[in-house]
């Protein structure tokens, strides 16, 4: 009985781990294409301020 409980507690331990370090890669990965759309924006309104004045 106890052989199974241990089972139980190490599966539990291991899906818990992997569900953990999938949210870890997805939110760097999020936060990562966040950063880069931001930074288009901005690049883009500069660009769009700078066109009226130059033409």
């Amino acid at each position: 009985m106890i052989r199974g409980w241990t089972a139980v507690i190490v599966f539990t331990t291991l899906a818990v781990v992997m569900m953990v370090g999938l949210n870890v890669r997805m939110w760097r990965r999020m936060k990562q294409a966040t950063a880069a759309a931001k930074a288009e924006a901005e690049r883009d309104a500069i660009e769009s301020d700078q066109n009226p004045r130059s033409a």
